[in-house]
């Protein structure tokens, strides 16, 4: 192999390492490295985080090629979105699209959504505390509404 077709090799082994096995869709690293990128630009953007719902539930019942497959619908929604290559698949459960204009429609089905814009935080840390919080919050309403209709 020459130092080219070498080269080449590298570029693409880091391409498929940079992306989650499961979802095809990149990872936290390279997450971390655009929002931290974007934030200091000090142009105005919206975070969107995505949890699914039922995950470890649907591993546990069904097993784990039931829950990859709730992963990669996720993720295939997620592809849609206003932006292309904006979706992040972290780990787990969580999801994050970074948009520039403000998000049209969050919703994404089997996940519960929050969305918090860059101007209204002073870090990245913060926004993502932020949404991570609100997502959290929602998830808790859900719960208590789904107990109080038993």
């Amino acid at each position: 192999m020459n130092k080219d077709e070498e080269i080449e090799h590298l570029k693409s082994q880091i391409e498929f390492l940079s992306k989650n096995y499961v979802t095809g869709l990149e990872g936290r690293h390279r997450f971390m490295q655009r929002l931290r990128r974007r934030f200091a630009t000090g142009d105005k953007f919206y975070l969107v985080m995505h949890d699914v719902d039922g995950l470890h539930e649907v591993n546990r019942v069904h097993g784990y090629a039931a829950g990859d497959s709730l992963l990669r619908e996720v993720a295939n929604d997620l592809k849609m979105c206003q932006e292309p290559c904006c979706a992040y698949h972290i780990g787990g459960d969580e999801f994050y699209v970074l948009y520039s204009d403000e998000p049209r429609n969050i919703i994404c089905q089997n996940t519960t959504s929050a969305e918090v814009a860059s101007d209204e935080h002073e870090s990245v840390d913060s926004m993502l505390d932020a949404v991570d919080k609100l997502v959290s919050e929602k998830k808790l309403k859900t719960k208590r509404r789904r107990r109080d209709d038993i």
